[in-house]
């Protein structure tokens, strides 16, 4: 499962993260939001995990985040403060991270290994980040855009990114994970293709907490 912040305005309508994340990045806010973020999904964990004790969530992660130097002290004390294993957190970052350098990354990485958190590298492949510099970092999972899934089936050229990412994240030692999904046809070529993990709307649409408790328990 993965979380997903949304803004609802007064009058109903959604404001969508690609307009108020880099807003809150700019500004700093950022910082006290992605820790309301994180709080809130942990205690949401603990109500999820009921039905599914091994259950994993996702909180994606911005570089400003981080790059802050309360960073692992922060998620250190949401956890605690939540009773939640780390086992049962997953990060996500993406390619931008490169900005802190390479060594602070690392840095950052083995730490939040060491405390059980999984790691991923999130939108691979819209960055530009060097394949020396991904095998340094200890992450858990690949996730490929949405882009080269849709490219899938229009046969654009983005179809041979996902191609290679797959082979690439298993050479790695990574798990690859296919956002985005939507069709039967784009879930097929990706099982033919070796992807052993996906997410899309083929499977759910986003839903809230109050939403998604029921529908975890109807699932084994």
């Amino acid at each position: 499962v993965e979380a997903l912040l949304r803004w609802r305005h007064d009058d109903g309508k959604m404001i969508s993260p690609a307009s108020f994340i880099p807003v809150a990045e700019s500004s700093g806010l950022i910082i006290s939001l992605g820790e309301w973020v994180l709080r809130s999904v942990l205690n949401a964990v603990g109500a999820m995990r009921r039905s599914h004790p091994d259950l994993i969530v996702a909180v994606n992660v911005s570089a400003v985040q981080f790059a802050h130097p309360n960073f692992l002290n922060m998620v250190d004390l949401a956890l605690a403060d939540s009773g939640i294993p780390a086992q049962a957190l997953e990060l996500e970052v993406t390619e931008s991270v490169a900005i802190l350098g390479a060594e602070a990354v690392e840095q950052i990485f083995y730490a939040l290994k060491t405390r059980g958190i999984s790691l991923a590298i999130d939108d691979f492949g819209t960055g530009f980040s060097s394949l020396s510099y991904l095998d340094r970092l200890p992450a858990d999972r690949i996730k490929i855009d949405r882009s080269f899934v849709n490219a899938l089936e229009s046969g654009n050229r983005g179809a041979r990114i996902a191609e290679m990412v797959i082979p690439l994240g298993k050479q790695l030692g990574m798990k690859v994970l296919a956002e985005g999904v939507e069709t039967e046809s784009q879930a097929q070529k990706l099982r033919d293709l070796g992807c052993a993990e996906v997410q899309g709307f083929l499977y759910a649409k986003p839903m809230p907490l109050d939403e998604i408790l029921p529908w975890l328990e109807e699932r084994p």
